[in-house]
């Protein structure tokens, strides 16, 4: 079994005459409306011919792991859209509203052959939701897990461990998780570092019992971070002395050997290639060649002045607000609450939408016993009785969400929102928003016949 790597979660796997890609994501247009770019960049390899792929498996909907660009384009029609099965639709219908592909949705745990000897098996968070899901490739001579995001459970750890008789050989991990908080709160700049360094430590954690508890041949250390190009956001690529959120993979690689894990660690770029019997591990050179590490902070600002002009035509190319949307977002928050009655009658959450540019407002959504209300406020209304809550955005996003049904957790993943919260509340206002607005039964259209 052959293994080369597309650049952040994305890779192929190659058996014999098979060649099943897993979470390619190549857009030259990035991910999140334009505020996520592949780090190192991989636009090269979506020129590439993929129509002899016998299938493209897709772990999760986020659109790091799910590019519609790839899936709608680069694809014969008939190559196989291969998903973990979950009681959502979520990840369903984002691969139907891609492409018109087939799509086999397995259930987690069960074998899916894909032929000569290649088989996946996927393993989720047993939730209903199942927002994320390892993938596990096996042939006879290797073993390789695909960790992606998902925090494996004890229980499910030894069942892999039992599945693969022991052996991985090997193991990929994400170690660096963009988080709106604390990257979007209005924090002081000491509790910004401390949360920070608290979640850096959390991420590296786990990935460090993950690799001691499941020792593979190879732990590569991938998906994240991707690289912030905007020019509002590149400050997230900090990585504040190696104390902030985003460790990249080298970094990663150094934490892991301080930390006292001794066995193989390889940073996989676009392209390597790794023999999963032999262990032998090929770097790209052209890669090498562009890209290296120590010059990280030339070769961002060099790809953020590449990417400027696509990014500021994308931004200048989405549809304006025409009216107050006010109305519209009342309807939409009567909808939410039609739709979830049972989610509704247990929420608790007061949230001030601060809506900025022409035809935006001043917003207070409310939620007590059952009743959801939407009410204009004003500034002296909000200065008297200030919100627990309030989230600051462009009326451009409000009506992206309004209008065009792009979900919270898309716009909170592209950073294009501020937040301030009450420190003192006992509430979490914004998960009880979040868990009402990017419910499975809401955030997704009826699925296709």
């Amino acid at each position: 079994m052959q293994l080369e790597f597309l650049g952040h979660a994305g890779f192929i796997v190659t058996h014999g005459k098979i060649r099943v890609a897993c979470d390619p994501w190549l857009s030259p247009l990035g991910a999140f409306h334009a505020s996520w770019f592949q780090f190192p960049c991989n636009h090269h390899l979506r020129e590439r011919d993929y129509r002899d792929l016998a299938a493209v498996v897709i772990t999760n909907a986020r659109q790091d792991h799910l590019d519609a660009d790839f899936l709608s384009r680069k694809l014969s029609p008939d190559t196989p859209i291969v998903i973990p099965r979950s009681q959502s639709r979520r990840l369903w219908n984002a691969v139907r509203q891609a492409c018109a592909n087939p799509i086999i949705d397995v259930k987690p745990g069960a074998e899916h052959s894909f032929g000569e000897g290649l088989r996946l098996v996927f393993t989720t968070d047993e939730t209903a939701d199942s927002r994320f899901a390892a993938a596990t490739f096996r042939t006879r001579e290797a073993v390789l897990l695909n960790m992606n995001r998902l925090r494996l459970k004890p229980k499910q750890r030894d069942v892999l461990k039992a599945r693969t008789g022991g052996r991985i050989d090997a193991l990929l991990i994400q170690c660096a998780a963009p988080d709106w908080n604390p990257l979007r709160c209005r924090h002081s700049d000491e509790r910004m570092a401390s949360l920070s360094l608290v979640k850096r430590v959390e991420q590296l954690e786990y990935a460090y019992q993950t690799l001691d508890q499941m020792p593979p041949r190879v732990a590569c250390p991938f998906a994240g971070p991707p690289a912030f190009l905007e020019d509002s956001l590149v400050r997230y690529n900090d990585d504040v002395g190696g104390k902030g959120l985003l460790p990249d993979q080298k970094r990663t690689h150094d934490w892991l050997r301080q930390r006292g894990y001794q066995r193989r660690v390889e940073i996989p770029l676009p392209g390597d290639r790794v023999n999963l019997m032999s262990g032998e591990f090929t770097p790209d050179q052209a890669m090498r060649e562009k890209f290296s590490f120590a010059e990280k902070d030339a070769y961002l600002q060099a790809y953020a002045g590449r990417m400027r002009p696509a990014i500021a035509a994308h931004l200048d190319g989405l549809p304006r607000p025409t009216e107050d949307l006010f109305e519209p977002f009342r309807a939409y928050v009567r909808r939410l609450g039609e739709m979830n009655d049972a989610i509704r009658n247990d929420l608790k959450l007061e949230i001030r939408f601060l809506v900025e540019g022409p035809h935006g407002g001043d917003f207070l959504v409310r939620c007590d016993a059952g009743e959801l209300t939407v009410e204009h406020t004003d500034e002296h209304q909000a200065d008297e009785h200030p919100a627990p809550c309030t989230v600051s955005l462009d009326a451009v996003w409000l009506s992206q969400i309004v209008h065009h049904n792009v979900p919270w957790d898309d716009l909170f993943l592209s950073l294009r929102f501020s937040v301030e919260q009450d420190p003192d509340s006992d509430d979490d206002h914004l998960a009880a928003w979040l868990k009402l607005a990017d419910s499975p039964n809401v955030s997704e259209p009826a699925p296709t016949p």
